[in-house]
């Protein structure tokens, strides 16, 4: 038989209040249940770039520490040059060694590396002292340089021109007229090395290969003691690949007469007074890394007995951060396995100089 089917009753008023508070109180929980989700993810999100700052901040400091180190260093060299009646710089002295990854307690990890920046050509010194033309004993240097380092020796007049002195700008405006927004010669000595940007014919890849080569802030001689093989080449046409590599050998000179006897008379004649064994100018190039972070300095530094001036300083950029770290890459590597920092003696202070 069939059984007759009885629809349930509809819910009392009660039922559906019930019901309606039952819907209420599980929305209410969705509703908390996104609201702390959101918290949380933006409390997560805090800490991190909080976190990010946070490294940001100690890497900078941790790269800073590298240029007192430096300037501890440099003060060392020079004390121990001068007690021992050498008073010459070269790449056997405490200032050379390179720190790589050294660890300061929990805060992260430090590296350094000092340039002697009369190792250098001045790019300043491609025109004479009386200023205006090039001069052409200068302009054989800085052709063969250029051509070691594969870049067009054809812009070398538009450097010359550049930094060749011109009182209130007076004279054609030049190449750059045409430029967008158009500007004039400098008319006198740059200031820092990354105005080549700024000539005309200059490029990007030839900048990156001469700049580990040029500096703008020595008086202009080479220290033949802490030279690379390209600058010792570019001195002068007689030194050869091999002749270079001679010199590196028999490195340091403790006077010039020896350095004489390695190349000969007649290329020391042509090059006597653009050669010398000490320097003054250092570049510090430093890395912090704190964290995923990393942070790079660069400061030039004139060092005279226990004192030191900061001449440039440079905090941060991909592209700084890029150079040194290929300065790193390539810098031979300390005797031991983690760097020694150097220390002297106390009351022999690296005060009085200027900048950070």
């Amino acid at each position: 038989m069939w059984k007759r089917f009885n629809p349930p009753d509809p819910p009392s008023g009660r039922g559906r209040e019930e019901g309606f508070v039952l819907v209420l109180v599980l929305f209410m929980i969705l509703l908390l249940t996104l609201l702390i989700t959101r918290f949380t993810l933006k409390t997560r999100s805090f800490l991190h770039q909080s976190e990010i700052y946070a490294h940001s901040v100690s890497s900078v400091y941790l790269a800073r520490s590298a240029i007192a180190i430096a300037k501890v260093a440099l003060v060392e060299s020079i004390q121990m040059s001068s007690q021992s009646g050498m008073n010459i710089i070269s790449t056997d002295q405490p200032w050379a060694t390179p720190i790589i990854n050294y660890p300061v307690d929990d805060s992260g990890y430090v590296s350094g590396l000092i340039e002697d920046e009369a190792s250098k050509f001045n790019v300043n010194m491609l025109i004479g002292t009386g200023g205006g033309n090039i001069d052409p004993h200068r302009l054989i240097q800085f052709t063969r340089l250029f051509s070691l380092v594969g870049a067009d020796p054809a812009v070398l007049p538009a450097i010359s021109q550049w930094v060749t002195p011109a009182p209130n700008l007076i004279g054609p405006p030049g190449p750059y007229a045409s430029f967008t927004p158009a500007y004039r010669n400098r008319g006198g000595p740059m200031d820092v090395l990354s105005e080549l940007h700024q000539i005309a014919g200059m490029t990007e890849s030839a900048y990156q290969a001469l700049a580990p080569y040029l500096t703008v802030y020595t008086p202009g001689q080479i220290n033949v003691n802490t030279a690379s093989s390209i600058v010792l080449q570019a001195l002068d046409p007689g030194i050869t690949p091999a002749l270079a590599q001679e010199i590196i050998a028999q490195r340091p000179f403790l006077a010039l007469s020896r350095f004489q006897g390695v190349v000969g008379p007649a290329i020391f004649s042509s090059i006597s007074g653009d050669v010398t064994l000490t320097s003054q100018i250092f570049s510090v190039n430093a890395v912090g890394i704190a964290g995923e972070t990393k942070q790079a300095v660069r400061a030039v530094l004139s060092v005279n007995g226990t004192q030191t001036q900061t001449l440039s300083y440079r905090v941060g950029g991909n592209r700084l951060l890029y150079q040194i770290d290929a300065l790193l890459k390539n810098a031979p590597m300390p005797s031991s396995s983690t760097s020694q920092i150097p220390t002297v003696q106390a009351g022999s202070g690296t005060g009085g100089g200027t900048g950070p």
